[in-house]
């Protein structure tokens, strides 16, 4: 499965209807809702996400808002990602991690028309033109090292969709690189070193206060859960930080990954996420940022060959 995130942020603009009645509801979610908490108002349409609906919805009897995530389909692998979903945050209740609490969840669909969960509102904006980057690089990959350290739960592996043979690099005059990359890539990792995994750890899904310094003030979208070698959820975010960033960016995140969490991390787990780079990022990220920040779309390739390139060369 190609991860992109399906959630919004707190900062998204107020839409005038979503399909469904006149307040915006589908009647299957809200017969689905009424004997969880009741009769529920749409807030707002939650933007950013492109793999579901996120709506942030409020009791009309008063209480906490609260997030319905609803998939777009109710084949089996959204019916999976709910199950994921629940089962990691029902694990990571007592973690001490700033993360959604869940409410309730409905994996087939059968009652809310469509799979579905129903977890708590948690305040905050996604950030995506930082006013200090090297800060909020420092930040993130903090955050990460923190997720990390929790001792594995339960969790089955982490799915991450395995690197293809991208024909980009090569068509970029990096054949060699190209295959450099893909053989440090095939390289098994050590499974006694899996960690808690968020399995779609980057920009996008990291809320944060609005102060006069940068906080984090959750980590969302939790679907992808599991266990695996931390290079993986290191080169995701890496990744996400050469599209849309730049090199130095990504670069500046392995190093103060590293500096934090005391460790090493694997080259090949990382740079078999980069690999994870196609042509269709250009055509979905703008939707992502849905205009939060200017997208370069055309030098996405140049900055992931970049990342690579320096990554091959840092680890010798």
């Amino acid at each position: 499965m190609h991860r992109v995130s399906a959630e919004g942020d707190g900062s998204a603009e107020r839409a005038d209807s979503a399909k469904g009645g006149e307040d915006g509801l589908d009647p299957d979610l809200r017969r689905w809702l009424e004997p969880l908490v009741g009769e529920v108002a749409l807030v707002r349409p939650l933007v950013g996400g492109i793999t579901g609906q996120m709506l942030q919805l409020r009791p009309t009897s008063g209480g906490e808002d609260l997030v319905v995530r609803r998939w777009r389909s109710r084949g089996p692998e959204e019916q999976e990602l709910v199950r994921r979903e629940t089962t990691g945050l029902e694990a990571l209740t007592d973690s001490g991690l700033p993360i959604p609490r869940l409410l309730a969840a409905d994996p087939d669909g059968s009652g809310s028309g469509l799979p579905s969960t129903m977890t708590s509102f948690l305040p905050g904006r996604v950030e995506l033109d930082p006013a200090d980057l090297r800060e909020w690089v420092r930040l993130l990959a903090e955050m990460l090292v923190r997720i990390h350290s929790v001792p594995p739960p339960a969790l089955g592996t982490c799915e991450y969709m395995p690197y293809a043979q991208h024909p980009w690099l090569v068509a970029l005059g990096d054949a060699g690189l190209a295959r450099d990359a893909h053989e440090l890539a095939s390289r098994a990792p050590d499974p006694s070193s899996a960690v808690l995994s968020h399995g779609d750890y980057q920009h996008f899904n990291v809320l944060w206060e609005e102060t006069d310094r940068p906080r984090i003030r959750a980590v969302v979208d939790w679907p992808t859960a599991g266990l695996a070698d931390r290079g993986l959820d290191v080169g995701h975010c890496r990744l996400n930080l050469a599209v849309l960033f730049s090199a130095d960016a990504a670069m500046w995140f392995l190093d103060d990954y590293e500096r934090a969490a005391g460790v090493h991390v694997d080259p090949a787990a990382d740079v078999e996420q980069l690999l994870g780079f196609s042509l269709q990022w250009p055509e979905f990220i703008p939707i992502q940022v849905a205009g939060r920040r200017t997208v370069d779309g055309p030098g996405m390739a140049r900055r992931v060959r970049e990342t690579i390139r320096r990554t091959l060369d840092r680890a010798g």
